[in-house]
């Protein structure tokens, strides 16, 4: 944030600086060593060309840039250029031929006559110059907003589907829970009370996670409450194993990250008659994480169709969020299960 608040001064400061470097290579070295006394009309003729310079490339990179190759109109663009070069050099041959500067200087630098007193060469090789770093810096620029405005895109993205991933969470899971707690009530108070607290404080992180990232503690914490709802209506054909560890060193991590891989597997893991198998590990050594998700393939219930806003997702947010931080492999093991595992670093 603070980058940001200062970019504009340190920009401001680049350019200044850029130009009084250009007025003391013009105005000072130069001329300055030579070693000789030149003429009042050469010291006024260098501050013209560079008042005329300064123009010439803040009209280019603000005006003509934007919009001619910007919107990929070269033509005109080169009819500018042509145009300033030409006026450059006529504003050149009205000045010396008024002021009989080329003259002027020859005889202070010992030479007979002026070369070509129709054409500048010192003032075509800055406006050139100028022409060729104040296109560069113009595309620059447009570059870096493109480059900004898609990754805010993307971030609006990421918590639109964030959104979308606490909807599809919301109603089904929780008015399923709501309805198995509520059988529980029937067996067992102490549980269905446990559950209803479990319940309630799950309820509570969807609604406050609306930051842009959480902790790992958190999430672990809401997925280990995720999967006691989930066992509370799972059948006597599916079995259940985690292995999470109690200490978790907390990190920074983007929320609802991890939930969507064991949400899968409740999703296409499961059998009404057969045996099913689900296995959630996690494994964290300092800021490197693993964590792997195993569940029960059944071919009609199409597991390696995850959805859109399943694995699908998950590949979408790490890859924005963490690139080059993380690998995520999915598909049918050897053991004939579907296998999942994400190793993520979080520092």
């Amino acid at each position: 944030m603070a980058t940001n608040i200062y970019r504009p001064y340190l920009f401001t400061g680049i350019h200044i600086l850029g130009w009084l470097l250009l007025g003391f290579i013009m105005l000072f070295y130069i001329p300055l060593t030579w070693n000789v006394v030149l003429p009042g009309v050469f010291w006024l003729w260098q501050m013209i060309i560079l008042f005329l310079l300064i123009i010439v490339f803040y009209s280019n990179a603000k005006i003509i840039v934007p919009k001619t190759i910007i919107r990929d109109n070269t033509s005109p663009f080169l009819v500018w250029a042509f145009l300033t070069v030409f006026a450059m050099q006529l504003i050149a041959y009205f000045y010396t031929s008024q002021t009989d500067l080329h003259t002027k200087v020859s005889l202070v630098l010992g030479f007979k006559k002026y070369r070509n007193p129709y054409f500048d060469n010192y003032v075509l090789m800055l406006t050139l110059l100028v022409l060729g770093i104040s296109t560069s810096w113009a595309m620059l620029q447009y570059w870096q907003k493109a480059a900004q405005h898609k990754q805010k895109l993307e971030q609006d993205k990421t918590v639109a589907e964030l959104a979308m991933l606490k909807a599809q969470i919301n109603p089904h899971f929780f008015f399923n829970s709501l309805n198995s707690i509520y059988s529980l009530t029937y067996t067992d108070i102490e549980d269905s009370r446990n559950a209803l607290h479990t319940l309630s404080r799950m309820m509570r992180y969807l609604l406050y996670s609306t930051e842009e990232t959480t902790t790992l503690l958190k999430e672990a914490d809401f997925m280990k409450d995720f999967i006691a709802l989930m066992k509370l209506r799972a059948n006597s054909k599916l079995t259940i194993t985690t292995d999470i560890p109690e200490k978790i060193h907390d990190y920074p991590i983007v929320p609802m990250l991890l939930l969507p891989l064991v949400e899968n597997a409740f999703k296409h893991g499961i059998h009404a008659t057969d045996k099913s198998e689900i296995h959630i590990k996690l494994r964290q050594n300092v800021s490197n994480l693993e964590f792997e998700v195993e569940n029960t393939y059944f071919e009609k219930s199409a597991v390696s169709d995850v959805g859109g806003i399943g694995l699908t997702n998950t590949k979408r947010r790490l890859h924005l969020i963490y690139p080059h931080k993380h690998t995520l492999e999915a598909g049918i093991a050897a053991n004939g299960k579907y296998n999942v595992t994400l190793k993520l670093n979080l520092a």
